[in-house]
């Protein structure tokens, strides 16, 4: 199974990390830029609030996943051992964040509530999920350093 290419994700070279830090502040400048060219009329396209959360959870989600996916310094069976737990843990946070924003929502229907929180999409679950996964690795390579 180690040699079946669909289960077989490569890792990215440390490079790539440049890029992926470039997709934290790009959605600002793509939404200004969108913004700009909506006002001066030069696109027919009316950009909404949920359009830039939706910009803004792809990209983040985008430099999250890049992040997840960047070789570390030294990749041994230790660092394996993390990411695998991280993904764990990152569905684990997933689940209950899901939940948390599910509530707000549940509430912020009611008379009594102006909160109703973002809307739920699959750009933010993505956002979510990758950012879950990518704290709960840096915690765990944090955490066994101070071990030693």
């Amino acid at each position: 199974m180690s040699n079946d290419k669909i289960l077989n994700v490569p890792m990215l070279e440390r490079k790539w990390s440049k890029l992926a830090y470039f997709f934290f502040p790009f959605p600002v400048f793509l939404v200004i830029i969108l913004k700009i060219l909506q006002l001066s009329e030069v696109i027919g396209i009316e950009i909404s609030g949920n359009d830039v959360a939706e910009i803004t959870y792809s990209f983040w989600a985008i430099g999250f996943i890049i992040l997840i996916l960047t070789k570390e310094k030294e990749e041994d069976e230790m660092i394996k051992m993390f990411r695998l737990q991280a993904f764990q843990t990152g569905f684990y946070w997933l689940m209950w964040g899901l939940g948390v924003l599910i509530l707000i929502h549940f509430f912020g229907k009611t008379d009594y509530s102006d909160i109703s929180g973002p809307p739920i999409s699959a750009a933010l679950v993505m956002f979510l999920l990758s950012a879950y996964v990518f704290v709960a690795f840096k915690y765990q390579i944090w955490k066994a350093s101070k071990e030693f």
